[in-house]
């Protein structure tokens, strides 16, 4: 569960970019494939950047996100969107959809292969027939223990995002948040690198036809080449 200060330092400087360009391109796929979306839901979907943009295009779009001070930002910034708070493990809305995304490595906080597997399951019971599971995981190239990344969001505004890596291959993104120089905060998240051909075979045994397993989702997209984009239908 994300702290109130990381979510709103989440919010308000600028770690949007990531579902910003995901959309833009989600929308050229949608577009090039001539694929129809009337309703479409986002699982983690953080504050909400990527159903507003989806909204925006006519798609009825709904969000989920275990983080209450997330999804307390998302329904701030749209109210005429639906949020909820839940664990996308044991989530079953009553609806269908024509569309389901999952974005910003959130399948990599689910450290179980049992758990993904259950989340799948889940996905094609409220997927339409001929509906788009539309997710990204962790590149094993990504995950560069050591490896410190600062951020600047504003003059006053600063972070620095470590990568640690335990024996067993669990990851810690570390993120300190700093203002006018002085430590405001510290977040711990745990993750773990899944394998894209295991999770491809796992999507297949639960129905899933996979379309698409690649470091980008357009062919000639310019985004980042760590990340894997998978396209799954039901």
């Amino acid at each position: 569960m994300y702290s109130d200060a990381f979510c709103k330092v989440y919010n308000e400087f600028g770690w949007n970019y990531f579902p910003e360009a995901f959309g833009e391109q989600l929308l050229e796929w949608i577009s090039q494939n001539r694929v129809t979306v009337k309703t479409s839901l986002d699982l983690a979907c953080g504050t909400g950047i990527l159903c507003e943009i989806l909204y925006k295009h006519g798609i009825k779009a709904c969000g989920m996100d275990f983080s209450e001070g997330m999804i307390k930002i998302a329904g701030e910034n749209n109210p005429d969107i639906d949020y909820e708070v839940a664990d996308m493990i044991h989530y079953r809305p009553q609806k269908k959809f024509d569309l389901v995304t999952c974005t910003g490595d959130a399948l990599n906080h689910i450290i179980d292969l049992k758990d993904v597997e259950q989340i799948f399951k889940n996905v094609y019971g409220y997927l339409n027939e001929g509906g788009y599971f539309i997710f990204d995981i962790l590149n094993e190239k990504e995950a560069v223990p050591g490896e410190s990344i600062p951020l600047d969001f504003s003059d006053e505004i600063k972070a620095q995002f470590t990568i640690i890596q335990d024996q067993k291959g669990i990851i810690t993104l570390k993120t300190v948040v700093f203002e006018n120089g002085k430590k405001q905060f510290e977040e711990n998240i745990t993750e773990t690198v899944h394998d894209p051909k295991t999770i491809c075979e796992l999507l297949q045994q639960n129905g899933f036809q996979v379309i698409k397993c690649a470091d980008q989702l357009l062919e000639n997209a310019k985004n980042h080449g760590t990340t894997w984009f998978i396209i799954a239908k039901k």
